[in-house]
């Protein structure tokens, strides 16, 4: 994802594009960008409590400890990262490039792009995890334990990070715009998601085959929750492959035509709110799909009330 759209990074990428403040203060591009980082403003917060609240009831429920659970609960931490770090720093960027600060432009650009960049990544490694992990447990040759599901996501994070550091030096730091980071990553997306697709065919013929047998006591599984866990997870990357829809679309328009940087900028800004909107999104169909989740924040939600009101009434009492 490129926030910038300038032709030479290393020369430009912290040199704001030439507009005077009162063109741009009166412009339908200066309320649009305004819009966008109050819609952003607004998405940050509730992404962060969302998935927080996610983790917590994972983490707090010892029979949540399973690998499906543990790799669900790295899927809310990305977006709770999202939340916290990504969204409020292009808010930053944004507001810098209205503002004409060239500090708030760079520094929040940056860590913009290079977060986005990396969660982005780290999320569709997970997904392609979560689908390897579904389908070895289905076919009752689970090799993926707690242990290991850990192990595999933190290596996986550190060595994302090495990966995503190279390729931001060499986007910001030289001339090379098409870099060979650039094939890595079409191929790491293009492998995932070939893993992926792959995984869930296997989970649906699995599912089918169940289905259409007369099952014994014996070999006989929950072929229901299974199919909603499968669901679910599918909604899941439904809804992060079509929250990067317009975005793609967008900048490929916009390399196409040669769009010049506000106009880009306007087209790419609404993109963005709908890219951030997954990590709102999400959470909420954690709880709305899954049942043992749901219960457990509730349960958070009532001790977190029930010791908000008895502080109260303590603080009342004292007075």
């Amino acid at each position: 994802m490129a926030f910038n759209s300038t032709p030479n990074l290393s020369d430009s990428w912290c040199s704001l594009p030439i507009a005077s403040n009162s063109s741009i203060s009166t412009s339908g591009y200066y309320q649009l960008t305004l819009s966008v980082c109050v819609v952003i403003s607004l998405l940050a917060p509730m992404a962060v409590a969302g998935n927080a609240l996610i983790i917590a009831a994972i983490w707090k429920n010892a029979s949540f400890r399973t690998p499906s659970y543990i790799l669900l609960a790295a899927l809310a931490f990305t977006d709770f990262c999202t939340g916290l770090l990504t969204q409020p720093f292009y808010v930053v960027y944004r507001l810098g490039d209205l503002l004409r600060n060239i500090q708030m432009f760079c520094i929040g650009g940056v860590i913009a792009q290079s977060s986005v960049c990396y969660f982005s990544s780290l999320t569709v490694m997970v997904m392609a995890i979560i689908a390897v992990e579904r389908w070895l447990h289905m076919s009752r040759r689970s090799l993926l334990t707690m242990r290991r599901v850990v192990i595999l996501y933190i290596t996986s994070a550190v060595l994302l990070i090495v990966v995503v550091a190279g390729y931001m030096c060499i986007v910001f730091y030289t001339d090379v715009i098409t870099s060979p980071f650039n094939v890595i990553f079409v191929f790491n997306a293009a492998l995932y998601f070939s893993v992926t697709v792959f995984a869930y065919y296997k989970v649906c013929r699995i599912i089918r085959h169940h289905q259409n047998q007369v099952q014994s006591n014996e070999n006989a599984i929950d072929i229901e929750k299974y199919k909603k866990s499968v669901f679910t997870i599918l909604y899941i990357l439904s809804i992060f492959l079509l929250s990067y829809v317009p975005l793609v679309c967008c900048i490929a328009v916009g390399n196409v035509t040669g769009l010049g940087n506000e106009s880009r900028n306007a087209a790419l800004d609404p993109c963005v709110v709908i890219l951030f909107s997954s990590s709102f999104f999400n959470p909420l169909l954690y709880y709305r799909r899954i049942k043992e989740i749901r219960l457990s924040v509730k349960a958070i939600a009532k001790k977190l009330c029930c010791k908000n009101t008895t502080r109260s009434e303590n603080n009342s009492q004292h007075c």
